[in-house]
């Protein structure tokens, strides 16, 4: 009995000598304990230099741009909205419109925006990395010729413009060319379209008023008539037949019954 106890305290002794050999040991505080095949990667991935983030193509990015204006006697008045985002970091000029005249520039909440005429663009010096709304006050002028009226629109390079354009007169034609008109109103002495243009291209517009001729207000009719009668009578019928000479005085009646 005393053998068989002295190796069975063998054999176990063995087998926990076994499983500690297999098992990891416990990191001190502070460190860790890695596989061989997991420290080998990365190391290798320590060695190779870390890939820098590519900039964008350009430093700024135009979205939008609507157009709200207004014929005043010979002048076009009325806002540019531009919207977009500054992407790079720092201060980045960005052109926002040209062939206008340029009243004021301010951004949301009535904050100044400073300008920069570069080569006949208006442009806009604003920090980033940031999103941008700037409004422009613009005039352009307006051409009368014989019989029509028109405006050359140039049209900020942006991803959409839009454009609303109000004309006096209610019996108004108007042509854009390129561009697409999409609504078309008349009220209050006024003609107000919406259409959409090519960004980048100058739009040109024309307009003629269409005058209306007034109705025709109709007259009371009066007139003279001569009625003559003749009476036939026969064995076995009578015979009527009468003659009338009427002369229209004064309006243009359609027709006479008798």
């Amino acid at each position: 009995m005393k053998t068989t106890w002295m190796m069975l305290v063998l054999i176990s002794s063995a087998t926990l000598w076994a499983q500690e050999k297999n098992v990891l040991p416990q990191p001190g505080r502070g460190n860790v304990t890695l596989t061989l095949d997991e420290y080998n990667r990365l190391t290798e991935l320590a060695s190779k230099p870390s890939k820098k983030p590519e900039p964008p193509p350009q430093a700024y990015s135009l979205k939008r741009a609507e157009l709200k204006l207004k014929v005043d006697n010979e002048t076009v008045l009325g806002t540019i909205q531009l919207q977009g985002e500054v992407l790079s970091k720092g201060v980045v000029k960005v052109p926002l419109a040209s062939g206008m005249t340029i009243l004021d520039a301010h951004q949301e909440a009535q904050k100044g925006v400073p300008l920069e005429l570069e080569n006949g663009t208006q442009t806009a010096v604003l920090p980033g990395p940031a999103e941008f709304s700037v409004t422009l006050d613009a005039a352009l002028p307006l051409r009368i010729d014989a019989g029509r009226a028109s405006v050359s629109l140039p049209v900020p390079s942006a991803g959409s413009a839009t454009l609303t354009l109000t004309i006096p007169g209610e019996h108004t034609a108007v042509n854009i060319s390129p561009g697409l008109i999409t609504n078309r109103t008349s009220e209050s002495g006024r003609t107000t379209i919406a259409a959409t243009l090519v960004p980048g291209h100058s739009a040109n517009l024309w307009w003629a008023t269409r005058e209306n001729a007034a109705p025709l207000v109709a007259r009371e009719v009066r007139f003279l008539a001569d009625l003559k009668t003749l009476i036939s009578v026969g064995e076995a019928q009578l015979s009527v037949a009468a003659l009338a000479d009427v002369a229209v005085v004064q309006g243009d009646p359609p027709q006479f019954e008798v």
